[in-house]
């Protein structure tokens, strides 16, 4: 699974259309004090290709920060899936598609 996204502005400082983003990381913490009781940190990385290999260097890195509540509560047959549907209803992200 990923999300495909035209990425207007890149750290090249140039446009990537149909950017492929991909979760590298989905952690889940408790939280000690106030707020909620568990958070979830996701990091994406995107690519020019959609086949990146170990060379491929990324054109773009979001890391999002969200209520364990929020994305279990998305559409999704698993926990991953969950994640990235919560990313695509992100501001930074309309337009988004899964792929």
């Amino acid at each position: 699974m990923a999300i495909q996204f035209d990425l207007q502005n890149s750290q090249y400082g140039i446009a990537f259309n149909g950017a492929y983003y991909r979760i590298v990381t989905a952690a889940v913490s408790r939280m000690r004090e106030g707020g909620p009781k568990f958070s979830v940190m996701i990091d994406l990385s995107a690519y020019a290709t959609s086949t990146p290999g170990d060379d491929t260097r990324e054109v773009d890195f979001r890391r999002y920060h969200a209520d364990y509540s929020e994305v279990v509560a998305c559409v999704g047959d698993d926990f991953i899936s969950k994640c990235y549907a919560w990313v695509m209803a992100q501001d930074d992200m309309t337009g988004s598609t899964a792929v």
